[in-house]
């Protein structure tokens, strides 16, 4: 029973606070324009690097810990 009402009372927070506290990129992402092919590959090339950082870091890691 105690954990239905924990599991209520998150999913209405979730409903009434969540969309109100959402962030605002509006003025980060204003004066960007997202039109342009340059733009889609400068935006691919930034999900591959950082994933190669994350990826590197999580190794650099995991070898320390062993």
């Amino acid at each position: 029973m105690k954990k239905q009402l924990i599991a209520l009372c998150a999913f209405a927070f979730i409903v009434v606070g969540g969309p109100a506290a959402a962030a605002d990129w509006s003025t980060v992402t204003g004066g960007l324009d997202f039109s342009g092919e340059i733009t889609g590959v400068i935006a691919v090339v930034g999900v591959l690097a950082g994933f190669y950082v994350v990826r590197k870091g999580a190794r650099l890691l995991l070898s320390m810990i062993k």
